[in-house]
Formats: structure tokens, sequence, C-alpha cells
């Protein structure tokens, strides 16, 4: 054997050792190592805006960007080097917090599936999200998504369709998705109003992990809503901001009925894993 093809093979060697010892070390961050039953839910620290990615057993899907290309970063760090696809974008309403780390994702992604609200807004980011999304789904109560082993999304609200509506508050119309998985309930209102959430009370259980709504903002997190869904952690995605986000009336709200509150701006990306009992979550500085 000659020195050449030593050399080769020694190269091919090394090269299949880095990339055994990647894969595991994302698979072991991504909560998946060892155990392809488990579904893992990342609400990311992308500053003042939303990014959630769900890393399901039978499928990928983002739930908004953030506003920025950060969003990317997230899902290098948490996805595996040659995965460039994902199955299904939400958008959940097109305020720039949400939309705007979508296009960077659209841009560098094949993604099988994109669902919308349907309702209009007249933002450069947003027009360029509808060039990027041209055949979007527009969703509304009662749609599901397929996550596999018995974990699905459920919608939640819009009641009815959007479709080419423009609301006075675009907040209003907010796609509020139900994750559920075995035992493990998760809920993702997006920027869902106080007088919205007062219509799906009677469709809401027990939630062990809320996303709170609107950065933490007075205009959600209403105490009934608290009251019915009792969550065990509520998870406040918040950046710097000028608006007094987190209110800190909602932060006592929160803990006085129980909740266990998190902050991506103090405490980082927060990850949550299931295995369809109860949620394992940890933090991390991605």
């Amino acid at each position: 054997m000659t020195k050449k093809l030593n050399k080769k093979i020694g190269s091919l060697l090394l090269l299949i050792f880095f990339v055994a010892i990647t894969t595991l070390l994302q698979q072991n961050l991504s909560g998946k190592a060892l155990a392809d039953d488990r579904l893992v839910v990342w609400i990311f620290d992308v500053g003042q805006g939303d990014a959630i990615f769900i890393d399901a057993l039978d499928g990928q899907v983002l739930i908004d960007g953030g506003p920025s290309a950060e969003i990317l970063e997230k899902l290098s760090a948490v996805m595996p080097f040659w995965d460039r696809s994902i199955d299904l974008v939400v958008n959940t309403h097109p305020h720039a917090d949400h939309v705007t780390g979508l296009n960077y994702v659209l841009e560098r992604y094949e993604v099988e599936e994109v669902w919308v609200s349907g309702q209009e807004y007249g933002t450069e980011a947003f027009a360029y999200f509808e060039k990027l999304t041209p055949n979007a789904d527009t969703v509304f109560q009662g749609e599901t998504y397929d996550l596999g082993e018995g974990a699905k999304l459920i919608v939640l609200w819009p009641k009815t369709s959007l479709n080419n509506m423009l609301l006075d508050d675009v907040n209003d119309g907010s796609i509020t998705l139900l994750l559920t998985y075995g035992e493990t309930t998760i809920l993702l209102p997006a920027d869902l109003g106080i007088e919205q959430e007062a219509e799906i009370l009677d469709q809401l259980p027990h939630i062990d992990v809320l996303k709170v709504g609107h950065q933490g903002s007075m205009t959600s997190s209403g105490l009934d809503f608290l009251k019915v869904t009792t969550p065990d952690v509520a998870v406040i995605p918040v950046g710097e901001n000028d608006y007094g986000h987190p209110s800190s009336i909602i932060v006592e709200r929160l803990r006085s009925i129980g909740a266990a509150v998190l902050r991506t701006d103090l405490d980082g990306d927060v990850r949550i894993v299931s295995d369809g009992h109860e949620p394992e979550i940890r933090i991390f500085d991605l």
C-alpha cells in the first residue's frame, strides 16, 4: 500500500470520525440522542420577537422567525449540518418581529408547506414573505398537522378564515397552536389578545408549557386565560425594547397561578423535550 493511499484512507477516517462526533454532539444538544421517540421544542432567544422550532417524530416545524437573520444561526445549532429542509413553516401574523427571520429561512431552506393567517399587511418584509410563499395555505380553527406517533399541532385561532382581510390589529388574527404529545401540552398563542383568549377558553386543557403572548405585554395573558390553562412553565420570548416588555404585572400574574417564569433575554434559549410524559426543560446559550 503506497504512502499516498495511506494518506487518503487516513483523511477519510478522520472525516468519518469528525462527522460522527459532530452528529452525536448535535443530537445531544437537540435532545434526540439515543431516543428517536422524543419530541423537541425550542423557544429561541432571537431578541424582541418569536421563533419556535419543533423537531418532531415525523417532521420539523418552524413557527415564526424573529426580527432578523439570527434565526439562521439558531437553526444551524440544532439541525444536522446536511439538513436544509423544513416540513412546515408557520407565520402566525405579519408583524416584522415574527416574519422577518422567516424570509431568510425561506431563501436558504427547502420548505414543503407554509401556513398563514391570510390577513393582509402593508409592509416590505411581509410583501417579500408573500412573494416567497405564493402557495401558502390559509389556516383556521380545526386544522391539524400530524407530527408522528400521536403528536400533533392543532389550530385554535382564528375561528374562521381571514383570507385577504385587513384587521385593525393584526395581533387579533394570530394563529394560535396547541401542541400535544401523549400527556405533554404546549400552547403557542403568538401575540393573541385577551379578547381572543376568552373565545378559546373552552378548547384549552391544563398546559405544561405556555409560550407567553406578545412578549409579556398587558394585551395578552388575561387572568381567566391563565386560570384555565394553569401552565407549569411560562416562557417569555423577549429582547431589549422600549415597550416595557415584559410587563411586571404579567410576570407577577404568571407567578400567582403557580407558573415558573423563564425569559429568553435573561435565561437564553429554552429547550423542551418530551417522550409523551412530563417534559424536561433546559436552558442553553446557542
